[in-house]
């Protein structure tokens, strides 16, 4: 059969990638900063190369062009004088700035800060890979957890104590959930290629709604405003029982979309969801669950990193190790491998369980012997079972991966935790 213009365009656009990718590589000062960008992610000799040939370019942009969001929306401020607005700050995250800085404001416990937020985080700037600010930014109170991520670019936190409110940003580089340091080393953590994050905090003594509504009576940039106002009004809360993980938000990813049924809407950003559970690592421990994936985030093997865009069921172990069980886009059922982000790969274990597209769409059933498969493809020493995660992850790639998930269910020496 011969191929179609879709085909033929597809093989064109790889075949510019590669020839671009190529003469970067050829030049050596390119060379040397398409390297620097991936050490930023650990990678370094051949995983840095394997990362290059998969890079992919990205065309979307979050709220314009530099200084366009403060100046709109400053104007904004002034001609509305909405009285829930208690004062408005901008601030400035740049790579130059190692992990939390001043953001030049304090609130109270219980006062509400509205966050918009522009520009770009590069990943590897010579590959025109790059991640939307509201993934990277992060912000805490009191220079203590908990940490706070919007994971889209706009969001509203409300203070859980009083003190002066600090601003970061990390890709999955916090050491733990206190978020004091970054597992990534200085000299590639700290970035000169532009990457930075514009922000503007609205810090209100009112409902943020309601004050939101008002500002947005007198104009909008790029739809900032009309996206918080859109998320306050129907961004669902995290299922119940369920927390996100510290290194993400959650931004509407995961919620309950029917009685039982979690559901999933992931893209351009990531989350992983957490249920705690306590069970032993007995010979008959189990996790069964069902799946209606109607979307998969990748259109590639997601065993590299810059395709690494995935769903996934996984239990995690009192040693540190998970499991996560995926649905491949290309991997063959039966395909394990280490995960390929540095800062995962010795701890995470994945293992292919449908692939393709042919059952897309459809009520499928789960069921695994979670003692048999950490033995088999890990072979550690845990002795428990510490938590049910569900992973979505579209960051790579910018695609989108829709799914539900239901009868979540984990059994062993006797017991059982029902966890939809």
């Amino acid at each position: 059969m011969a191929p179609t213009n879709g085909g033929r365009n597809a093989n064109m656009h790889e075949d510019t990638e590669d020839r671009r990718t190529q003469n970067l590589l050829n030049n050596e000062a390119s060379r040397r900063k398409v390297l620097k960008g991936l050490a930023a992610l650990g990678l370094a000799g051949p995983a840095a190369m394997a990362a290059i040939r998969t890079g992919s370019a990205g065309t979307l942009h979050a709220f314009g062009t530099p200084g366009n969001l403060t100046d709109g929306i400053a104007r904004i401020v002034d001609a509305a004088k909405v009285p829930e607005l208690d004062r408005m700050v901008t601030f400035a995250v740049t790579g130059s700035d190692l992990p939390w800085k001043d953001a030049g404001f304090s609130i109270e416990e219980g006062q509400s800060v509205t966050f918009l937020l522009g520009g770009r985080w590069w990943i590897v700037k010579d590959l025109d890979v790059w991640v939307e600010p509201g993934l990277a930014f992060f912000a805490r109170i009191g220079g203590n957890a908990p940490i706070y991520n919007p994971m889209s670019n706009t969001g509203t936190m409300v203070a859980k104590r009083a003190g002066a409110v600090s601003v970061a940003r990390s890709i999955g580089d916090w050491v733990d959930e206190k978020a004091e340091t970054v597992a990534t080393p200085p000299e590639y953590y700290i970035q000169e290629d532009g990457s930075h994050i514009e922000g503007i905090a609205l810090i209100w003594k009112g409902d943020p709604l309601t004050g939101l509504r008002g500002l947005h009576a007198h104009g909008d940039v790029a739809g900032a405003l009309q996206a918080e106002i859109a998320r306050l009004e129907s961004e669902p809360p995290v299922p119940e029982g369920w927390r996100s993980m510290y290194q993400t938000g959650n931004a509407g990813i995961f919620s309950t979309c029917a009685p039982g049924v979690i559901g999933c809407h992931v893209h351009k950003n990531a989350c992983l969801l957490v249920r705690d559970v306590s069970l032993p690592l007995s010979p008959d421990a189990t996790i069964d669950w069902q799946w209606n994936v109607e979307e998969l985030p990748s259109m590639a093997a997601e065993d590299e990193l810059l395709t690494h865009d995935y769903l996934s069921m996984a239990v995690a172990f009192d040693d540190g190790q998970d499991l996560t069980y995926m649905w491949s886009a290309a991997l063959p059922e039966g395909t394990v491998f280490r995960c390929p982000f540095p800062r995962w790969q010795p701890l995470e274990t994945h293992v292919i369980v449908r692939t393709g597209h042919g059952e897309l769409g459809k009520w499928l059933a789960e069921s695994r012997n979670i003692h048999d498969d950490y033995h088999q493809h890990i072979g550690g020493e845990a002795k428990r079972i510490v938590a049910v995660w569900l992973i979505a992850l579209s960051v790579f790639q910018r695609r989108t991966g829709l799914a539900r998930f239901a009868d979540i269910v984990v059994r062993g020496n006797g017991e059982e935790h029902r966890l939809t």
